[in-house]
């Protein structure tokens, strides 16, 4: 790290904070008796603390990595490793974060460190709570001192900052869903989403009609002198999907946090709803407003990662129309079994896009978040709506 980007810091410890409002109350004193002998004694005292702790400042290097994803709403520890790189020694140290984004707060006050001598590293831990999810930058801690009295925060803060990815909040759900197999052509490229791999070869047999061409075995032909087709081992997945309403108009009240409160619900009970179901279906697809994320070509162990990662940056969007997202769902319907609609407001295109869904045979979940007056729209609609 390069020390012409480090940032000298200077703050009030509790005690200072005290201290100072001592000193002006000397002052106003000193206007009406003779008080300038102990307001010259005072005076000095913050002096000499800021001249001993600029001198014996500490040079201290903090290293440290970041998990690669935490969820929203809970306490996560982490570990920093601190260096003392000056010459002299560091005396009553203390490790905290000095700027955090707005949607994340340390928790439990600064680690302090009595004594750290030249060329000495000491492991310190720090806990954070993210109220929101997304990515945020977080910097390195920074490491003070308030030697010689306990008055002065005085340290150097590196400008190196990692980049946390904040999940959504997620809890498990008995979510009570058909889990229909559907058979899935495994003479594509598809994974096979138990094994995480592709489908297994499992030999040969007589070429029958109705076969893939795709399938012919020509080993297996010219070995028999007839023709042959390969035999896999076929899938069949329970495939489910979601839709994800995302439209919030612009003017849509927020919290102090900058959160929409409905959206965040939507998103949380996604994600919940993913993490519930990840051992008994493969989620497929994810239509999040007017954008479709596909999953076909990730392995079952990493889909629920990707899915939480994709949810952590959705962000309202405008309106939009069935012409915009009917085409991303249409043509995959034939191969979902199960399809779970998370909507702000239940409406008619929805309502299309789930009699859709269901005519394709797929067993149809509709979950309303946050509208009491929703049921007005489900008098035609004979699926599951909640």
């Amino acid at each position: 790290m390069d020390k012409a980007q480090d940032k000298l810091r200077v703050g009030l410890t509790e005690a200072g904070k005290v201290y100072l409002q001592g000193v002006a109350f000397v002052v106003l004193a000193s206007l009406v008796v003779p008080a300038f002998g102990a307001l010259a004694i005072l005076a000095a005292v913050c002096v000499v603390a800021f001249a001993v702790g600029f001198v014996l400042r500490p040079r201290i290097r903090v290293t440290g990595n970041l998990p690669d994803r935490v969820p929203a709403g809970q306490t996560t520890h982490l570990a920093y490793t601190i260096e003392n790189t000056g010459r002299l020694t560091a005396y009553s140290l203390s490790a905290r974060f000095a700027a955090l984004p707005e949607a994340v707060e340390q928790v439990g006050p600064p680690q302090t460190i009595g004594r750290l001598m030249p060329g000495e590293t000491a492991q310190i831990t720090l806990a954070i709570r993210p109220r929101r999810r997304g990515c945020h930058q977080i910097g390195l801690p920074i490491c003070e001192s308030s030697f010689p009295f306990n008055l002065l925060r005085i340290g150097t803060m590196q400008a190196e900052s990692h980049t946390l990815l904040v999940l959504p909040a997620f809890f498990r759900l008995r979510v009570s869903l058909h889990y229909r197999s559907r058979h899935v052509n495994t003479s594509s490229q598809r994974s096979s989403g138990r094994s995480g791999d592709t489908p297994e070869y499992i030999g040969s047999r007589p070429f029958m009609s109705g076969d893939s061409p795709r399938r012919i075995d020509v080993r297996a032909w010219a070995r028999l002198a007839a023709p042959a087709t390969k035999e896999y081992d076929d899938d069949f997945d329970d495939y489910a999907a979601f839709v994800l309403d995302t439209r919030m108009p612009e003017d849509r009240p927020r919290s102090k946090s900058g959160q929409i409160v409905e959206l965040e619900a939507a998103v949380s009970l996604c994600a919940s709803v993913a993490y519930s179901i990840r051992e008994d279906c493969l989620i497929d697809l994810l239509l999040a407003g007017a954008r479709r994320h596909e999953f076909t070509a990730y392995p079952k162990g990493t889909r629920l990662e990707r899915i939480h990662e994709i949810l952590a940056g959705i962000e309202p969007s405008e309106d939009y129309a069935i012409d915009q997202i009917g085409p991303l769902l249409e043509d995959r319907l034939q191969e979902i079994s199960e399809i779970v609609f998370i909507v702000l407001r239940w409406d008619p295109m929805y309502q299309r896009l789930a009699e859709w869904a269901q005519r394709a045979g797929c067993h149809t979940t509709v979950v309303v978040i946050g509208r009491p007056d929703a049921s007005a729209f489900a008098q035609d609609w004979a699926g599951d709506i909640r």
